[in-house]
């Protein structure tokens, strides 16, 4: 040793396989600035899914701040939210520009820009696997009596949108048939993938609904009639979902009639119908009408209902959501609509360091942990 000089300790290397299990307890905004600290941990940040599900398991809530309001939640004020995909990100759409989708990381702070949705855009639908970041979106456009077109886009491989085709495509008008109402129902469960596309179609004098049920990841139809002698008027039947299942519904006098399809690729339907009867309409007659989609878990007893709210000045809409308990015939809980102007407030976000191919910085001198507070627990 040189007099006057010590020699400095050696600190043992560390095994990476204990940096990366170090890593995955540490919350988002650190390990944005990890990033730099090397090539290989950037790569482990950034590309490596097994570590980056890992540490989506384990990484704290965040509260992340939005503005709400009658049918809208804004996380932008130029983007209105459509609905959360797995792995924290977000799908909007642009005030300014209907025709303007984008995927976002409100963490990451990281955007995808989809190309322009065809003019007439009425739902926009996607398909995510969080673990291998796969992702497939689709668009409908049309309204009632138009043809309804599809188009399918899979992110980080189409430039642009493809023509997806549906059975009924070209068909109604060369038969001499139409379609009086037509909608699309969004994949429930994003993995999965799964939307229904239903159409009342008139024949002559003669009515019949049918359900084309889209498998997103392979782009295929499968179609269904409603079977006949079930439901006395089908401009009245509507859609839900009933355990995990597409069904559709009516409501005679004050009781909720379901015909579950539980095999949209057998073409099973249930035997019978099943009655809910829905006593809290007594009290409040005003909802029959009013009730825009339902979700039935037979398993837990409990009815969750979305019904249409007008304020006083009868312009402003919002919804109300209650959970109704089939065994008792009781109301248990109301959510009630907020106030009719955007209210400052916070939510949950399950953070994540996804990003797809093609994402980009959102905005120019991002600092990490901007835009959202942090809550442990």
């Amino acid at each position: 040793m040189v007099e006057g000089r010590v020699d400095p300790i050696k600190v043992p290397k560390l095994p990476f396989d204990i940096i990366s299990e170090i890593l995955s307890w540490l919350p988002v905004q650190s390990l944005l600035r990890f990033r730099c600290v090397c090539k290989q941990w950037c790569l482990l940040l950034t590309q490596d899914h097994q570590f980056i599900a890992k540490h989506s398991g384990r990484a704290s809530r965040l509260l992340l701040p939005r503005m709400s309001g009658p049918g809208k939640i804004l996380y932008d004020e130029n983007f209105k939210f459509l609905y959360h995909l797995s792995g924290g990100l977000l799908m909007e759409m642009s005030l300014k520009n209907s025709r303007v989708y984008r995927i976002r990381n409100p963490v990451t702070h990281q955007v995808l820009y989809l190309p322009d949705a065809p003019e007439g855009t009425d739902e926009i639908d996607i398909a995510f696997n969080s673990f291998t970041r796969e992702c497939k979106v689709v668009c409908v456009h049309g309204e009632d009596g138009e043809e309804v077109g599809f188009e399918v886009l899979t992110v980080g491989k189409d430039e642009q949108w493809r023509p997806l085709k549906h059975p009924n495509q070209d068909l109604l008008k060369q038969h001499g048939k139409q379609a009086l109402k037509q909608k699309y129902w969004p994949a429930a469960y994003k993995a999965e993938g799964l939307g229904h596309f239903t159409q009342l179609i008139s024949d002559g004098k003669d009515l019949y609904m049918e359900i084309q049920s889209l498998e997103i990841w392979s782009e295929r139809f499968t179609t269904n009639t409603v079977p006949r002698g079930f439901f006395a008027d089908l401009n009245e039947v509507s859609v839900l979902t009933w355990n995990h299942c597409l069904a559709v519904r009516n409501i005679t006098e004050e009781n909720l009639n379901v015909l579950v399809l539980e095999d949209f690729k057998e073409h099973k339907w249930s035997q019978n119908k099943i009655i809910v009867p829905l006593t809290f309409l007594k009290d409040r007659p005003e909802w029959k009408d009013k009730i825009v989609h339902a979700i039935g878990i037979p398993k837990s007893g409990v009815l969750q209902l979305a019904i249409n709210h007008v304020y006083r000045d009868g312009i402003t809409k919002t919804i109300i959501v209650i959970d109704y308990d089939m065994s008792s015939q009781t109301v248990i809980h109301e959510r009630k609509p907020p106030p009719p102007f955007p209210l400052p407030e916070t939510c949950w976000h399950d953070p994540s360091l996804i990003a797809l191919k093609g994402m980009k910085s959102e905005k120019a001198g991002f600092s990490p942990g901007d835009g959202f507070l942090i809550c442990f627990f």
